[in-house]
């Protein structure tokens, strides 16, 4: 039991070293080593709980998404008397996440990061993994579970012959956008406005 709470301990100091270093220096120039040094650990120290930096940022964006998601859904929880329609429910989500996105850029990098790295090698941390996935299915969950609203309440009249699929390539191509946005300033406001506006009239088409 004592063990377990000091490993915590330090599992937990290393991932917030690991953010302030990260939104000061970027994920890409922290390293490891230079997370080890400023806790005073020897770096193999640190391997014992964290294989590598991956998996740190995997720790990190968890945290972020599953905040996101308990925001989201407690906000439509509020949402009193007059219930929004599914498609508006999916117009709010991502809204929201553009918002959220801009107020944490943290999360913006980390996900960049993720889909630059090579694959994760068979045998990693199988915590982590678990990690990753629940996160990855906190998204999926929610995402459905709007779109299948859509549907029943025809605010979604469009065919979808896949609902999970649907809402997760468009899901993955709005990240996209959003990340090209918060770090290269590529893409205007008009544009994503646009982008967005379209595929809802298209999921709102008779």
């Amino acid at each position: 039991m004592i063990k377990g709470m000091k490993q915590k301990v330090v599992k937990d100091a290393i991932i917030a070293e690991a953010k302030k270093q990260f939104l000061v220096k970027g994920v890409h120039k922290t390293t490891l080593r230079s997370i080890a040094r400023k806790l005073s650990m020897a770096i193999g120290n640190l391997y014992y709980y964290y294989k590598s930096k991956t998996d740190i940022c995997i720790v990190i964006w968890h945290t972020y998404t599953t905040t996101y998601i308990a925001e989201f859904n407690e906000k439509m929880s509020r949402c009193g008397d007059v219930e929004p329609s599914g498609l508006e429910e999916i117009r709010a989500y991502y809204a929201d996440l553009f918002a959220y996105c801009r107020q944490n850029p943290l999360y913006v990098e980390l996900i960049a990061y993720s889909m630059q790295e090579k694959p994760r090698q068979t045998g990693s941390d199988p915590d982590i993994d678990e990690l990753a996935r629940e996160a990855r299915d906190s998204i999926k969950t929610t995402l459905v579970a709007l779109y299948e609203r859509g549907i029943k309440d025809g605010s979604i009249t469009a065919p979808i012959t896949n609902v999970l699929y649907e809402a997760w390539s468009f899901n993955i191509a709005y990240i996209a956008i959003i990340i090209n946005i918060v770090r290269y300033s590529e893409i205007d406001d008009c544009i994503y406005e646009y982008y967005v506006n379209t595929y809802l009239e298209r999921l709102a088409c008779h």
